[in-house]
């Protein structure tokens, strides 16, 4: 049985696109949410250094001459870790924004390594009624307005949302102990 969990940070991250494991990070959003209240936020926009595809850069609107400027991954590491620490990392495809994150520490020589928390997954569990689990088509289903899609800040909070319904709807916590896994 896992462990009473009373703290999340709901992830989202916008990537270059590309060749898989060769993607970087250019956007990234972290709620810290207790259960009750968001506590704490980190937004930012991250210079990957390296070139964003066209299409992601016409799907977010992110493109070189936004992220110039912006810090490289290495100078928002330590944010990232204070703000996940002790948390489950919550995403809608956590497999994609957890992979992501956990690469970019590995760059860095960090092996970053957290228990997380897939909206999408959690979502089939609690309502398998739902046709489409992509965050817009469940965020329609739920009445959820995201704004600012692909982006990761409005991508974020429409997680937030989502599983704080979820968190609802599952009040013993037992499909939310069947999922959280550990990732090494």
């Amino acid at each position: 049985m896992v462990q009473e969990i009373n703290m999340y940070a709901i992830i989202d991250v916008e990537t270059t696109g590309g060749k898989y494991k060769e993607e970087g990070i250019t956007e990234i959003a972290i709620f810290r949410y207790d259960g009750k209240k968001v506590i704490d936020s980190f937004v930012s926009l991250v210079n990957p250094e390296k070139k964003i595809h066209p299409f992601v850069e016409k799907l977010t609107g992110i493109n070189y001459e936004l992220i110039k400027n912006a810090p490289r991954f290495y100078q928002i590491a330590k944010k990232i870790i204070e703000i996940t620490k002790n948390a489950i990392i919550v995403a809608h495809n956590a497999q994609f924004d957890y992979r992501m994150i956990k690469q970019e520490f590995g760059r860095l020589g960090y092996d970053y390594n957290k228990i997380t928390l897939c909206t999408i997954e959690f979502s089939k569990n609690i309502l398998p009624h739902i046709k489409s689990y992509k965050l817009d088509n469940l965020a329609m289903s739920l009445n959820i307005e995201i704004t600012n899609r692909h982006r990761a800040d409005g991508d974020a909070l429409a997680t937030l949302q989502v599983l704080k319904l979820l968190l609802k709807k599952d009040k013993d916590e037992k499909i939310l102990n069947e999922l959280i896994k550990s990732k090494n």
